[in-house]
């Protein structure tokens, strides 16, 4: 571990998730193994209830946000805007009025309407 916690707390060393505060910047952080990472609290990603997340650099791939189930990844959003669903091969069982989902089965998307 090489964050700032590393010494003298050894006991830091056995716990590679924890998070602290910091009072000098009052900003929470974390160790990924290499350096203290900023970790983002809700106050930083909510604001005038809108949602939003700005990166340190211009992202030209990948995706800049994801939703996972059980590290099964169920939406994403890349870095071109471009919005991404799970491939389903049957509806989901929460189908009702509204529902959008990607049929892999036959390449089509879906969207539930009453009828």
């Amino acid at each position: 571990m090489a964050g700032s916690l590393s010494t003298p707390n050894k006991i830091k060393d056995v716990y590679t998730k924890l998070v602290w505060f910091n009072t000098t910047d009052s900003k929470f952080y974390r160790d990924n193994g290499t350096v203290d990472v900023e970790v983002p609290v809700a106050s930083d990603l909510v604001t005038n209830n809108i949602l939003k997340h700005n990166t340190d650099a211009t992202l030209s791939s990948g995706d800049i946000f994801q939703l996972l189930n059980n590290g099964t990844e169920v939406f994403s959003v890349d870095a071109q805007g471009a919005v991404h669903l799970y491939p389903r091969t049957s509806a989901p069982t929460d189908n009702a009025e509204g529902t959008i989902y990607y049929d892999s089965s036959n390449d089509t998307l879906q969207i539930s309407i009453a009828e």
